[in-house]
């Protein structure tokens, strides 16, 4: 297997675990404040190590001549950089100003959310779908 192949997949796993059994398991183990610290404290670190693995991603395929695969990881780590650059920040204003009852800040909040979750799904399936091209060619 080449390096960027290990990589797409070791960060399509990290994702997958994070998504499946991390951000759900919050709630289930801590209570509503503590649970929202968590999330603010883990979050912007998620996006940042997804970050530093996608964007490393990016030479290395480019070095072992994955240039569609380098593609894939430079709009991975697009993504991660959207989510934590733009989108944490408004997300968590977003969630002040509808605990303190913002008219319309409840809506924006969801919004907003619905926003990350569908950027880190097409991660995901960008990811998968690398993995599953560069299997078939070896």
């Amino acid at each position: 297997m080449t390096i960027h192949l290990a990589l797409a997949s070791a960060l399509f796993g990290a994702m997958l675990f994070f998504a499946a059994v991390v951000a759900p398991s919050v709630f289930s183990f801590l209570e509503g404040e503590a649970a929202g610290r968590f999330l603010r404290g883990i979050f912007p670190r998620y996006y940042i190590a997804g970050l530093g693995v996608a964007a490393f991603g990016v030479p290395v395929s480019v070095w072992e001549g994955g240039f569609l695969a380098a593609g894939v990881f430079a709009a991975v780590a697009a993504g991660f950089a959207l989510s934590r650059f733009v989108l944490v920040d408004r997300i968590n204003a977003a969630r002040d100003a509808d605990l303190a009852g913002e008219a319309g800040a409840k809506s924006r909040f969801t919004w907003l959310h619905r926003l990350s979750v569908l950027i880190n799904l097409a991660q995901m399936i960008a990811l998968l779908a690398l993995i599953g091209r560069g299997l078939a060619l070896l």
